[in-house]
């Protein structure tokens, strides 16, 4: 697929605003976006030492085991609380009834976005399967992926994307906040693990994959503009919490239905695998300077969720879109990061801490600055995705940029410039609860 041409973007206009909402295809919501074979190791430049990262290094997992960080989670709560009862802005009972009822489904089901076989990423069926006595769905690739497509938007799903999972992203060790141990990761074809053929937790908590389970469903879900646009506020936090709430069922009742039909799977929120490479790979973004996922429609206001699985699915190609171009010349999420955790400068294979993978070129951000400016906010902060250029609403002369953006990339510094004379990403905390906001 090349280029649009200019008659062809406009003509593309419309439909993009009619797909913002409900994204659908890619081709005909975003114009402006052009297929290429650049996967996610390629645009990072993997290097041949490259190893799997083990997930207990991840920074939401560190404040559970490494005493450097062990007081963060603690003073997060903290601060949050004090925040709270001094009714700053941001942080008021609006704001904390709001938190309370967006963590509330979670509570319910046990959810940790954080931890693989628990709660709707369990790996078990929760029931579906094929009815007794029928044979075991088989529908060919193509009618399998549409219909996928279909179910996952019919359970909140912005957009979809299907790849071949690409085992690089998957992590090596998964970490178990109740040993405060790590524990391997393995595929049924190495050896040892032969013959397991669901996916399966050892007795030394050893989980294994089912080689067979070689493609990924990738989800997208956007976040509502208005209430990350308050951060780093209790109201942004609770917005986070509310796409999560979304995205526990999405996880759930996408693996069900494919249980259904006959097949593995295993529902992952942000556990098993990385899902920013597994993103890139489906088609759904390119890798922005704040080390999140550049959605065409949405920047990096969304999150990412996926389900593996063995059903034969027709995968989606990976995407151009100027994005990344465009970061190394921008650096706004860099000067709105109030811990510096965001470089200014290139990217390197250089990581900055064990929180970062070692052997691939991105912008290696300090999660350790950026965790502790959480504790002192008392939330996930969240400025980085307001500062975002990409981050705009579906308005045509907003399109129109990201059409310039993708075909003229030496007008970047120029569209940085513009950005900032017309005021975009500043945050606003009074914007949630303004009276009459639709």
């Amino acid at each position: 697929m090349g280029r649009p041409s200019l008659s062809e973007f406009f003509q593309g206009l419309a439909a993009r605003r009619r797909h913002e909402a409900f994204a659908g295809s890619l081709a005909g919501a975003t114009p402006w976006v052009r297929t290429t074979e650049r996967a996610a190791a390629e645009r990072y430049e993997v290097q041949t030492s490259y190893v799997r990262f083990d997930q207990r290094f991840n920074m939401m997992r560190q404040g559970l085991w490494n005493p450097r960080w062990a007081h963060l989670p603690k003073m997060r709560a903290e601060n949050q609380a004090r925040l709270v009862r001094a009714g700053k802005q941001g942080y008021s009972q609006l704001d904390w009834a709001f938190y309370s009822a967006a963590t509330a489904i979670g509570r319910v089901t046990g959810m940790d976005i954080n931890v693989p076989n628990r709660g709707s990423n369990g790996w078990g069926s929760l029931g579906a399967r094929p009815l007794e006595g029928a044979k075991r769905w088989s529908g060919d690739p193509a009618a399998n992926a549409r219909a996928i497509r279909q179910v996952a938007r019919m359970f909140g799903a912005g957009d979809v994307g299907i790849t071949l999972l690409d085992r690089r992203w998957v992590y090596s060790h998964w970490f178990d906040p109740e040993t405060r141990q790590s524990y391997p990761i393995r595929f049924s074809d190495e050896p040892g693990y032969e013959g397991i053929a669901e996916p399966t937790q050892l007795e030394d908590r050893t989980q294994v994959i089912p080689a067979s389970m070689k493609y990924a469903v990738v989800m997208i879900l956007p976040m509502d503009r208005r209430g990350v646009g308050t951060a780093p506020t209790l109201t942004q936090q609770a917005t986070t919490q509310v796409t999560y709430s979304a995205i526990d069922r999405l996880i759930l009742s996408v693996a069900e239905f494919i249980r259904g039909l006959g097949y593995n799977a295993i529902p992952s929120a942000n556990c098993t695998a990385l899902n920013i490479p597994l993103a890139i790979d489906a088609g759904l973004g390119e890798l922005g300077r704040n080390a999140k996922l550049i959605h065409p429609l949405w920047g990096p206001m969304c999150r990412i969720c996926k389900v593996i699985t063995d059903l034969p699915l027709t995968t989606d190609s990976p995407i151009e879109t100027g994005a990344t171009t465009f970061c190394e010349t921008c650096g706004k999420c860099a000067r709105a990061c109030p811990s510096r955790a965001i470089p200014q400068g290139p990217r390197s294979h250089q990581p900055v801490g064990e929180f970062n993978s070692a052997g691939v070129k991105m912008w290696q951000v300090d999660h350790g600055a950026c965790a502790e400016y959480w504790a002192k906010v008392g939330t996930n902060c969240g400025l980085c995705l307001v500062a975002c250029p990409f981050n705009k609403s579906a308005h045509w002369s907003h399109a129109v940029a990201k059409f310039a953006i993708a075909r003229m990339p030496a007008i970047n510094p120029l569209m940085v410039s513009v950005d900032d004379l017309l005021g975009y990403g500043e945050p606003d905390p009074r914007g949630f609860w303004v009276l009459g906001n639709p």
